[in-house]
């Protein structure tokens, strides 16, 4: 179960990667805002199609805290932001440097145990790996 776990991440990452590319060409065509509510628009009623031909014709909320609905603003934030920088600075730099933000915003949620998730405290034998990656960082940016 772990590795199919491993394996999707792989396939999202790439999906990811190839995203931030297109929205890179949307926004040379559309605006940045544009671009998020098409990406979001056609995200949507493709799961609303999804929900109810296979999912049982019912879309159910409830049960989470209510700010917890409003992880959709950050989804907003991603793709602007990566259509956005992805024709300034590249789709593989994009990456690089979302995937540094992402890394030190996943270890405060971690170490915190914020918005009620398991507790993951950081420990200094973490600090190579983060190293490299901010190393890998740092070639791609010079």
């Amino acid at each position: 179960m772990i590795v199919t776990s491993y394996l999707l991440l792989l396939l999202g990452g790439a999906c990811q990667g190839l995203m931030v590319s297109l929205d890179g060409i949307l926004a040379n065509h559309l605006s940045l805002l544009e671009v998020t509510f098409f990406v979001h628009g056609i995200g949507a009623v493709l799961l609303l199609l999804y929900i109810f031909t296979r999912g049982g014709g019912r879309l159910r909320m409830g049960g989470a805290p209510l700010y917890i609905y409003f992880v959709g603003l950050l989804g907003v934030a991603l793709v602007a932001t990566s259509s956005l920088c992805a024709n300034r600075i590249g789709a593989a730099l994009t990456m690089a440097v979302s995937v540094a933000g992402q890394m030190a915003a996943s270890a405060v949620v971690d170490h915190y145990g914020l918005f009620g998730v398991p507790v993951v405290r950081w420990s200094w034998r973490r600090l190579p790996a983060c190293g490299l990656i901010l190393g890998g960082l740092a070639l791609m940016l010079w």
